[in-house]
């Protein structure tokens, strides 16, 4: 009797454009940092305090970051795609099944829903934990536009 399959469904580009698509906010209920500054007003109040997340958002944040760091300290070969400049299937798939391609896509919809701080944590992570993750963090920081 074989063990069964723990492989994940593979999607079509259609389907992963839909998701990213449904999973995008429709709507701002806060004014944007940014746009006020630009507007000439310094609204402090929208960054500080920062929020905290819940205790369930920290623990899967942080459980994806150590899951992350082990791939990127094991499985990455810098010098390899910088010399072939070219990232290798066997690390976008890695990084796939990770869940790293939906990071920030809401778990209804089969993302992480890692809050924007653990998709930063993620990216400085890919890009400077050692060496040879540096090349983690261009498939990862379109994990937006992808879906797992």
């Amino acid at each position: 009797m074989s063990a069964p399959s723990t492989s994940k469904p593979s999607v079509s580009e259609r389907e992963a454009r839909e998701v990213a698509e449904a999973a995008r906010e429709q709507e701002w209920r806060k004014p944007s940092f940014a746009k006020e500054l630009f507007l000439g007003r310094f609204r402090l109040d929208l960054v500080h305090p920062h929020p905290m997340p819940s205790s369930e958002a920290a623990q899967r944040g942080e459980e994806f970051l150590a899951k992350l760091r082990d791939f990127c300290e094991t499985k990455v070969d810098g010098a390899l795609i910088e010399r072939e400049a070219q990232i290798p299937d066997e690390v976008i798939n890695g990084l796939k099944e990770l869940g790293a391609l939906g990071m920030k896509i809401d778990t209804k919809y089969g993302g992480l829903g890692l809050t924007q701080v653990y998709y930063n944590k993620a990216l400085a992570l890919a890009g400077s934990a050692s060496p040879r993750s540096a090349c983690c963090s261009p498939p990862i920081s379109r994990s937006a536009y992808r879906s797992r």
